[in-house]
């Protein structure tokens, strides 16, 4: 009698670990490491090195065309932040592009570029390039003009006055302004060195003609 109550007190207590080994393993398969959320208001954006960029200009333009770099392949940027503005009709208040705002009581249409925002070039002429960012308009830069003018190619735009100037964008007149410096000609086109460099360049060595 005492030798089977004593049986049955084992086999109970190795039951009862066995199920609490088998609950602490399970308990185990479900804990899941936690993961920090990102805040989707956080500025995530990682910092911009301009000593990667260069100046998308005529020379370079030009040189591109000697070794056959397609230009639709190579990205494009702008070296600063611009917003184009324009002042609509109440009545009208619909965009295609940009975002409204009441400044003053008048409603605004406002386009935000912001520096380093991935273009496109969507055409080259002896003129000038254009640009584009969205399928809403496209910029189109033309070279400088004047005597001592530089390779770089500036907006073209009408009515320059205090830095501003007014472009066409989609079908649209508005008012173009940098944020960060004084004048919109101060605004270039821009690539990263790495995109011309990794483009392959079709080219060969002539081993020429012998005369026998």
């Amino acid at each position: 009698m005492y030798r089977n109550a004593l049986s049955v007190l084992l086999i109970t207590l190795l039951v009862s670990t066995g199920c609490t080994g088998r609950k602490s393993g399970s308990s185990k398969a479900y804990i899941k490491p936690h993961i920090e959320q990102l805040d989707p208001n956080a500025n995530t954006t990682t910092p911009i090195d301009k000593a990667l960029f260069i100046a998308y200009n005529r020379e370079l333009q030009m040189k591109m065309q000697a070794y056959n770099i397609d230009f639709t392949k190579v990205q494009v940027y702008l070296d600063q932040k611009i917003i184009l503005t324009k002042a609509i009709d109440s009545s009208k208040a619909e965009v295609a592009s940009g975002v409204l705002r009441i400044i003053n009581s008048s409603i605004i249409d406002e386009i935000t570029i912001n520096a380093y925002t991935p273009g496109i070039i969507e055409s080259v002429d002896i003129d000038g390039i254009v640009i584009k960012f969205d399928q809403g308009g496209s910029l189109r830069f033309v070279p400088t003009a004047g005597p001592n003018a530089e390779d770089n190619y500036v907006i073209a735009g009408n009515n320059w006055s205090e830095g501003l100037v007014e472009i066409q964008y989609g079908k649209k007149t508005y008012k173009a302004s940098c944020t960060k410096c004084p004048s919109m000609a101060s605004v270039h086109p821009v690539i990263k060195q790495a995109d011309v460099d990794k483009k392959d360049i079709k080219s060969k060595v002539l081993s020429g003609i012998k005369i026998n």
